[in-house]
C-alpha cells in the first residue's frame, strides 16, 4: 500500500506577514504587500513598485549567530524552516548532531542571483584578488538549501529544484515521492525567492511587469505582474511517522501532475492544452473526480496571456461548474514570487 503523505507544519515569510497565523490573517483581511520598494531606493526612481518583505530581520527567529554569512534568500529559507520545524514540534535549535533521515527540498527559479552577480562583478571590476571569500559559498543556486541544512543539522537529502515558476510545487512533489519510497523520515519542502535588482529588471525588461504598478488577476484591466519575494516551507512526513510521534496533520498530498507545450521563453499558449492536461492528470492521480474539487488556488499573476490561458484551462476541466467554485489568486497580494509561488499557494490551502 502506498504510504500517505501528511503536512504537519509550515513556515512562511511573505510581503503580507511572517508566520502562518499572520499570513492567514492578512489573506483573509485582503491585505496587499504591493507598494513602493524600500530595497531599491532611488535606483529605479518612482517606477519601483514591488511586493517585498519589508523591514526583514531574521534575528527574532534565528538569533545573531551565523547570520552574517547568509544572503537574503538564505535568511528567508532559514526563517521559514525554523518556523516550520517548530510548528511541527521538531525544533532543531538545540540539536547537537545531524539527523540523516531529515532533509530539505527547496524550489527556486533564480536562487542567490544577487550574490552570484555581485561576486562576479567584483572579480571583473576590482580583480580576482579583491573578491570577498566570505561571499563565495553563496554563489551557487543551491546555497540557501545548503545553509539551512547546516543550520538545522539536516543530514538527509538536500535538493534544490529549479523549474521556473513551478519550482515550489515540484519540490513538494519531489519530497512526497522521496518519502513514499522510504528514503527519508521527515522532509522540509517548499520554495523561496529573493527580490533583487537583477530579478526586478529581468521581469521589467521582458515586458512582464505592470506599467500601471498594479496587479489584477483575471481582470480585464490587467496589464502585467509585480515582482515579489518570499519563502514557504512545509513539513512532510508519512502517516505512520506522524502517528508515531503524535503529530496533528494539516493536510494530505494526494496528487500531482505536470505537462508543457512550451513555444516561447516568456509567453503562454492561450489554447491551454498542457495546462488542461496537467489539471486532469493531477485530479486523476489523486483518485478523485472534478466534481469533488471545492476550492482552487490559482497561479494568476495579472499576465494578460497567462491569466487567459489559466482561465481557459480551468474552464476546459470544470465547465459551467467553475462559476460555483471559489478561486483564490494569492499573487494579487503577494506579487509574482517565482519559485516561491507554488509553496506560498500551498500554505494558503489548509
Amino acid at each position: 500500500m502506498t504510504p500517505r503523505i501528511f503536512i504537519t507544519g509550515a513556515g512562511v515569510v511573505s510581503s503580507i506577514g511572517a508566520g502562518v497565523e499572520d499570513f492567514e490573517r492578512a489573506l483573509y483581511a485582503g491585505k496587499s504587500g504591493i507598494g513602493p520598494s524600500q530595497l531599491f531606493g532611488p535606483v529605479f526612481g518612482e517606477s519601483a513598485v514591488t511586493a517585498e518583505v519589508r523591514d526583514f530581520s531574521p534575528q527574532p527567529w534565528l538569533g545573531n549567530k551565523g547570520i552574517r554569512v547568509l544572503d537574503r534568500i538564505a535568511r528567508l529559507v532559514c526563517v521559514a524552516g525554523h518556523m516550520a520545524l517548530c510548528g511541527a514540534g521538531l525544533s532543531r535549535s538545540d540539536a547537537t548532531a545531524s539527523d540523516p533521515e531529515m532533509g530539505l527540498v527547496c524550489g527556486t527559479m533564480l536562487g542567490s542571483v544577487h550574490s552570484i552577480t555581485s561576486f562576479d562583478w567584483s572579480g571583473l571590476v576590482d580583480g580576482t584578488n579583491y573578491v570577498n571569500p566570505m561571499d563565495f559559498p553563496n554563489t551557487v543556486i543551491n546555497s540557501a538549501a545548503g545553509q539551512a541544512a547546516i543550520k538545522f543539522k539536516l543530514g538527509g537529502v538536500n535538493s534544490t529544484i529549479c523549474a521556473g515558476g513551478a519550482s515550489g510545487l515540484y519540490a513538494l512533489h519531489y519530497a512526497a515521492e522521496f518519502l513514499r519510497l522510504g528514503r527519508a523520515r521527515i522532509l522540509l519542502a517548499g520554495g523561496a525567492e529573493e527580490l533583487s535588482e537583477e530579478s526586478f529588471l529581468g521581469l521589467r525588461k521582458n515586458g512582464l511587469t505592470s506599467p500601471s504598478g498594479s496587479l489584477h488577476p483575471f481582470d480585464s484591466k490587467r496589464d502585467g505582474t509585480i515582482s515579489g519575494e518570499g519563502a514557504a516551507l512545509l513539513v512532510l512526513e508519512s502517516a505512520d511517522t506522524a502517528r508515531a510521534r503524535g503529530a496533528q496533520p494539516w493536510a494530505e498530498i494526494v496528487g500531482f501532475a505536470s505537462a508543457q507545450d512550451a513555444h516561447s521563453t516568456h509567453a503562454f499558449d492561450v489554447r491551454a492544452h498542457a495546462a488542461t492536461e496537467a489539471i486532469q492528470m493531477a485530479i486523476e492521480s489523486a483518485g478523485i473526480e472534478p466534481a469533488q474539487i471545492a476550492c482552487i488556488v490559482s497561479s494568476a499573476s495579472g499576465s494578460p496571456a497567462g491569466d487567459e490561458m489559466e482561465a481557459r484551462a480551468l474552464g476546459n476541466v470544470f465547465g459551467a461548474r467553475l462559476a460555483e467554485i471559489p478561486v483564490c489568486a494569492p499573487k494579487a497580494a503577494l506579487g509574482e514570487t517565482l519559485g516561491a509561488a507554488g509553496a506560498l499557494g500551498a500554505v494558503a490551502v489548509p
